[in-house]
Order: C-alpha cells, then sequence, then structure tokens
C-alpha cells in the first residue's frame, strides 16, 4: 500500500520532543525521514551518557546496558520511522554534507534556539541558494521577531510564559504546570499539518516556502475564553482546580479500589437529573437548592460528598458505562498500565507494536488520526546513533567511498557519542 507521503524527504536536525514527535508522524506516513545529530551532542532526548542510571529515568527493560543512549524511553517514543545520520555541523564538512543532502530533500525541520542554524550557515537563506524550493519550517520557542527572539525554553517554561500556569492548580494556590508539559505535543501535532499545508502548496506552485512556528504563540492560543475574559471583563482568571468555571458540579470523584478515579462533569439541568437518577438519589434530584447551575456551584462542596459517596461503591469503568448510556460526561482516570489496556485504544488500533526484533516487540504511541486507505504505520524502529551514516551519505549526498572515510577520520561522523569517551 502506497503512503501519503512517499517520495517526501525531510531532513531533521531537531530535538527532545516537538520536533522529533512532529517527524515522526510524517515518517509513519511515508516520508523518508533522516534525524540528524552530532556526536558531540546528541538529541538531549537521549539521556546523559556520562550518568546513564540518573539520566531521563527509562530504558528498555530498565537496563541501560554499555549504549544507554539508544534505549531511552523518551527517544525511542519520538523517532521511530526515521533514520539517523551522526554529522558535526560546528565542522565545515559537516555543514558541506548537510548541504549536499538539503539538495536532494524536501523538506528541513529544526527547533533550535532562533539563529543557531544561521550560525552553522544552514539558514532557510544559506539552503535556497543551493535549493531554490525547499520548505524549512522552524519550530522556534519565542517565533523570529520581538524583544525574547533569542530566549530558549522547554515545556515547563512556556507553560508559564503562554499562560497556562496561570490557571493550572488549586483554588488560591500557586500556579502549577500541568505535568505532561503539553507545549511540546501540542506543537508537534499542530505542525504536522503545517508542514503538509506546505508541501501541497510546492506541488501546486513548485515553491518552497519557510514557516516561522512559535511554541509559545501556539500555547497561547488554546487560551482564548481566558484572555477574552480579561479584555472584556478586565477579569483576571485564576486556578480552580477540578471545578468548572461554568460546569456544576465537575469533579474527580474516587472509585472502588486502591486510587481509583472518574472524572464527572455536569452541564445543565438535563445531566443533573440524569446523573440524579443513575445515583438513584431522589434527595439530590429534588432539593430545591440545586435545581440550577447558580445554586450546584454555591453548593458544590455538599453535592460533591453525595456524588463521591456514590462513586465510591463503584468500579470506575462500571460507573463511567452507566453515566454514560445516561448521557452524562464521564470518564475513568486512567494510569499509565490502564492506558495500555484500554478497549477503546486497544480496539481503535492506536497501539502499534514496534521494536528491532520479534523479541522486542512492545506497544508504542501511533498516530491521533488515521487516513482511511492509506493509514500509515510505523516503518522502522527509531534508529541507532549513527546506525544510516554512510548509507545516506552515499544514497542522498551522492558521497564516494573515499569522501565518507574521510569525515569518519576527522570526526564529523561518529557513531558513539563523543562526550562518551
Amino acid at each position: 500500500m502506497n503512503l501519503p507521503l512517499e517520495g517526501i524527504r525531510i531532513l531533521d536536525p531537531s530535538q527532545v520532543w516537538a520536533g522529533p514527535t512532529c517527524t515522526k508522524i510524517l515518517g509513519d506516513l511515508g516520508a523518508d525521514i533522516i534525524k540528524v545529530e552530532s556526536a558531540r551532542r546528541m538529541d538531549i532526548a537521549r539521556g546523559d551518557a556520562h550518568n546513564p542510571q540518573i539520566d531521563q529515568g527509562m530504558y528498555l527493560d530498565n537496563e541501560p546496558t554499555d549504549k544507554p543512549w539508544d534505549r531511552t524511553g523518551r527517544y525511542l517514543d519520538r523517532n521511530r520511522s526515521k533514520r539517523n545520520i551522526c554529522l558535526d555541523l560546528t565542522h565545515e564538512r559537516g555543514v558541506d554534507a548537510f548541504k549536499r543532502l538539503a539538495m536532494n530533500s524536501d523538506v528541513v525541520i529544526e527547533n533550535y534556539r532562533q539563529g543557531v542554524m544561521a550560525r552553522f550557515g544552514l539558514s532557510y537563506e544559506d539552503l535556497r541558494q543551493i535549493k531554490p524550493d525547499i520548505i524549512m519550517v522552524t519550530l522556534g520557542s519565542q517565533g523570529a521577531t520581538g524583544p525574547e527572539v533569542a530566549y530558549g525554553s522547554f515545556g515547563v517554561t512556556l507553560e508559564q510564559t503562554a499562560g497556562v500556569a496561570s490557571i493550572t492548580g488549586y483554588l488560591g494556590g500557586d500556579p502549577s504546570t500541568s505535568g505532561v508539559l503539553f507545549p511540546d505535543p501540542l506543537v508537534a501535532v499542530a505542525s504536522v499539518g503545517i508542514v503538509l499545508s506546505a508541501i501541497r502548496q510546492h506541488r501546486e506552485t513548485g515553491k518552497g516556502v519557510y514557516i516561522d512556528f512559535s511554541q509559545r504563540e501556539m500555547t497561547s492560543s488554546i487560551l482564548g475564553d481566558m484572555v477574552m475574559d480579561y479584555t472584556m471583563n478586565n477579569n483576571i482568571q485564576v486556578p480552580i482546580g477540578n471545578r468548572h468555571r461554568t460546569f456544576a458540579p465537575q469533579g474527580i470523584y474516587p472509585c472502588l479500589g486502591d486510587d481509583k478515579w472518574i472524572s464527572i462533569s455536569v452541564e445543565n439541568n438535563d445531566d443533573w437529573k440524569a446523573l440524579t437518577q443513575c445515583m438513584d438519589n431522589s434527595v439530590l434530584e429534588n432539593d430545591p437548592r440545586f435545581t440550577n447551575t447558580e445554586g450546584r456551584r454555591e453548593h458544590h462542596d455538599e453535592i460533591d460528598q453525595h456524588i463521591a459517596q456514590w462513586t465510591s461503591q463503584k468500579d470506575a469503568f462500571i460507573a463511567m458505562e452507566i453515566l454514560q448510556l445516561a448521557n452524562v460526561p464521564a470518564g475513568v482516570v486512567n494510569s499509565g498500565e490502564q492506558l495500555v489496556h484500554d478497549p477503546q485504544l486497544v480496539s481503535s488500533g492506536f497501539w502499534e507494536y514496534s521494536g528491532r526484533g520479534p523479541s522486542d516487540s512492545r506497544p508504542y504511541l501511533s498516530r491521533p488520526f488515521q487516513f482511511s486507505k492509506t493509514p500509515g504505520a510505523t516503518q522502522l524502529p527509531a534508529p541507532l546513533l549513527g546506525e544510516h551514516t554512510e548509507e545516506v551519505l552515499r544514497e542522498v549526498a551522492g558521497m564516494s567511498e573515499e569522501e565518507i572515510t574521510e569525515l569518519a577520520a576527522l570526526g564529523v561522523t561518529a557513531n558513539d557519542p563523543l562526550s562518551f569517551k
């Protein structure tokens, strides 16, 4: 079966989470992804080669082995469906090799600090001199302009500057991170669509494009109601925990068993009536204080006690099924273990089994969408450091065996991190 992006080649010097996850999905859809790393500075998702026991914390079978950088869970999750080339871009021969790869590629995706690629001599303007129709996507922290253009970030800081942390946490408490640090995966999935639109434009016009994608702006863009509440009402929203500014009651309630929970959200009077009937609680149903949302919000704590008393005697999945059948929005709070075995995710084929051999097969996240005729799938397991260097230099850059040998002798290419030696 042909895949949607067969014939598209993408150079991927991105690191950590947002960029690698974007290119992972594009690779699943058939693009030839060439991940470019340096032996001097690997993708930090591979961990710290000096301290494999304390860094990252997730290795295949909890065993770093003698090459822990090839076994970290974060790297393996974000870098399947790619080939890997180890190339030192601080060396002029490494830059030359990258340009030769770019001449035979369609897209370059990077998420370095603003100006890093330019210092290598690999900015969009540099690359379009040798490949006029190149598509380049920069998943920058702050974007390409403004007083903070040179600032770097991780998801933990972007949640703060983008405004998310100001409404995340308990009522009256301090600002809090989400725990997931979702700017990265949010940017990753959104940028897939951006890249696809650029590829389509290229097919229709033959022209390349430079795309400045601001991770901070992407994250702030989901806070429309918070911003509008200020611009329209001069109201500054604050954290309210598991409550909702409109719906009531809403919360996370304990279920039968150890650390089992369910989320329940009541939007309107119909939801409320259905909830009380599911609970077989005529006292709640007929109490005049709870006949409208305002009254339920005022007496939220009292209502929560009744709901928790009912849910604590129910299995979380059974409670969810009872409520969903009555059209009450409800969902179990899944742990990592429960997610892997969740009947909905299993039946939809969300988990893909992959590894470096039959004995290494294990479930990995797939994609949050499916094409009906060309759904895509894992094309390759996450590559070892430098696994495809010679192959890519030969096939894509058109280098001779002598040139490839010389690059290795100069330390421009390598198969182990130099910092580990």
